[in-house]
């Protein structure tokens, strides 16, 4: 059994997840399995990862209860990407994120170079955020990102004792990054949709909006764009029973972006005839059982 009182000394990459589980239950922060039935709709899984604040969720086999695929922040926002365009509002393409109130634009938390590390990841375990920027301390211009999962080879090699420079050298150890690759941005006046493209482009969690100087103005991550595209247009929609008649070919494996742009406008036109022969039969109806009266007959 696991000691607590050793778990300093413990080499956490050689821990087994049955350990770790077992170190999290002890601390009293193990949560149930976040997970979306592979029957409900995408509405619903973007409605999860909200409300549960996590990036990822398995989606599970509604008969045998087995985890099928997981589905992902990216992958939702790469779909809108494909086929939202066109069907986006004009506000999407002209109105900046800041105007349309998505991304965080005040108190946005930064840390510097010479921020020493255990600082830095103590905003990143207690105060809800999981990416910081790293700006100059004189003009807060953005020289880096530093994330949750950039901490976890510090973690296992154990250098807690170092500054944010030293621990982002670390992560660069796989070979020199170019500034684009470092910080991935937009300019705080540029387009929403323009925001959607960068983060999609360079499949990032999130992006830093900058003035004119490179300096920090917003944070833009992938779940305010997806509660802004999905969750909150879709909240009235959430106890809408879905339509029992689904027009899905049979495929195996995944999908080009081809195919299932096919399958899609496909879908969609059927759905539009269905529509309009659901509404010209409606039509046909007698009046006085195609309408209703303020004020009913006096029997």
């Amino acid at each position: 059994e696991l000691d607590m009182t050793q778990i300093a000394n413990e080499e956490i990459g050689n821990m087994t997840i049955r350990q770790y589980r077992e170190l999290v239950k002890k601390e009293g922060n193990l949560r149930s399995l976040v997970s979306v039935d592979a029957s409900g709709s995408l509405l619903d899984a973007a409605c999860i990862l909200a409300e549960h604040r996590v990036h990822r969720i398995p989606v599970i086999d509604p008969i045998d209860g087995s985890a099928l695929f997981i589905l992902t922040h990216k992958r939702i926002l790469k779909f809108l990407w494909l086929f939202g365009k066109h069907l986006a509002p004009l506000e999407y393409l002209h109105k900046s994120p800041k105007e349309l109130g998505i991304g965080t634009w005040s108190g946005i938390r930064v840390v510097f170079p010479d921020t020493q590390l255990v600082d830095c990841l103590d905003i990143l375990l207690n105060k809800g955020v999981s990416g910081l920027p790293v700006v100059e301390r004189e003009t807060f211009k953005v020289v880096d990102m530093y994330s949750r999962f950039d901490a976890v080879g510090i973690a296992l090699e154990n250098r807690l004792d170092i500054t944010v420079k030293e621990a982002l050298a670390f992560k660069s150890q796989g070979g020199p990054m170019k500034n684009d690759e470092r910080v991935v941005s937009v300019r705080d006046n540029e387009s929403f949709w323009k925001a959607v493209n960068v983060l999609v482009d360079h499949n990032v969690h999130r992006l830093c909006a900058v003035n004119e100087q490179g300096g920090i103005e917003g944070v833009i991550s992938l779940s305010d764009v997806i509660n802004f595209m999905v969750v909150q247009p879709g909240s009235h929609l959430r106890n809408i029973t879905p339509p029992k008649k689904h027009w899905a070919r049979h495929h195996t494996g995944d999908m080009n972006d081809k195919e299932l742009r096919e399958i899609l406008l496909n879908n969609a036109a059927n759905f539009e005839q269905e529509s309009n022969s659901s509404s010209a039969s409606n039509s046909a109806l007698p009046s006085n059982q195609n309408s209703y009266s303020k004020h009913p007959p006096h029997h």
